[in-house]
């Protein structure tokens, strides 16, 4: 066991006497980071810290703990919204995992260009799902930029929350209802009070409205109370199964009655199997994997050689775009295809357009748009 999964399984549970123990060693170290971002909110606040404007608007979707809550596929789902009103988006990521260290264009809306070794299991992902572009860049205002070079209006910031020099138009923020003490000793990225700097907050199916009382003016969204509210679910809507390197659909149906083998590297796996046995499939054997898990040789014998008397291996759309490289029987690997469903969601996409509409101020200029990554503004992003 890793140290990071003896946090989050053991510590961050307080699971055993081990555990106990150790949260006892991290909660100090959990104040000295509350401290480093108080000072970091001070000086975007104060404006010691520059906020600088990409060259196209910025829609941000991030969350306030670490691990997964839904990101991704509510960025495809807005991605997919925005572009349906005739708006081109492209998807922009930090590109996490990936061995890129500068701007790479991952798609220009006819599939993926790299592979996930190169940007990230995500992004290439992503660029499998969305005939749009998709751009990954450590520094996020340069794969902005890139977006607009390549004539995309709106960008879509995936996991953004927290990366306030870059400037945005609208914050959505994914809410689960987790609550505790800041890294390391919880999972928290902030407390809840930044809920704030959110113009939507997103409620998953774990959490309710009244988890926000006491940590936003309001969760109704009512004039400029505060934060507006929104539901969102995930559903599985079908299969896939990479042949040839091309991404094929299938029936929700192939699962029902099968035994299955469930492949994931993800950080709660918990709504994978939960999927997987709606559809009345049984889960013969489990492989579970760290976040980002970059699969081997060795993990491909070990998955084919306990997969040998069930029907099909069923894994995540980001874990398929490293397993697809390895030879699996045909038929034999398949993915769920996950996507976000938002309750009022029209609702949404008109605030989200509203915001990111360029409108001519008084002098006939463009307000805040057009700004190289030289220039700056200021405020609270």
């Amino acid at each position: 066991m890793s140290i990071a999964d003896f946090v989050r399984d053991r510590a961050w549970k307080r699971s055993d006497v081990a555990g106990r123990l150790a949260m006892c060693g991290l909660y100090p170290l959990s104040w000295v980071f509350r401290g480093l971002i108080g000072l970091r909110d001070f000086a975007y606040w104060s404006r010691l810290a520059p906020v600088r404007r990409a060259a196209i608007p910025v829609v941000s979707i991030g969350n306030l703990t670490v691990g997964g809550t839904g990101k991704t596929p509510l960025a495809l789902w807005l991605a997919r919204g925005l572009t349906a009103r005739g708006v081109r988006v492209a998807l922009v990521s930090r590109g996490y995992g990936g061995s890129a260290s500068g701007v790479s264009v991952v798609s220009t809306g006819d599939g993926p260009l790299l592979g996930p070794q190169v940007v990230g299991d995500e992004p290439a992902m992503m660029a499998r799902a969305f005939g749009g572009v998709v751009v990954t860049a450590p520094r996020r205002i340069d794969g902005v930029n890139e977006a607009a070079r390549l004539g995309c209006e709106v960008a879509v910031l995936d996991d953004g929350f927290q990366h306030r020099a870059l400037a945005r138009d609208f914050d959505m923020v994914l809410y689960d209802g987790t609550r505790g003490p800041l890294l390391p000793a919880g999972p928290m990225r902030e407390s809840l009070r930044a809920l704030r700097r959110a113009d939507a907050v997103i409620l998953t199916p774990a959490a309710s409205a009244g988890d926000l009382v006491g940590f936003t003016p309001t969760a109704s969204g009512a004039g400029d109370a505060g934060p507006a509210a929104f539901r969102v679910t995930t559903e599985l809507t079908g299969l896939i199964e990479s042949v040839g390197g091309v991404w094929e659909g299938r029936t929700c149906g192939c699962l029902a009655g099968k035994r299955v083998v469930a492949v994931s590297g993800i950080a709660h796996p918990e709504r994978f199997y939960e999927l997987i046995r709606h559809w009345d499939a049984e889960i013969a054997e489990v492989f579970e994997y760290p976040d980002h898990h970059v699969y081997s040789h060795s993990d491909w014998q070990e998955i084919s050689r306990r997969s040998q008397d069930c029907d099909l291996l069923v894994t995540t759309e980001k874990d398929l775009v490293k397993l697809e490289a390895f030879p699996f029987a045909r038929g034999k690997l398949m993915a769920l295809r996950i996507e976000s469903r938002v309750a009022d969601g029209d609702r949404l996409l008109a605030m989200i357009e509203a915001a990111t509409t360029l409108r001519d101020v008084a002098t006939g200029g463009v307000l805040g748009y057009g700004l190289g990554e030289e220039e700056s503004v200021h405020g609270d992003q």
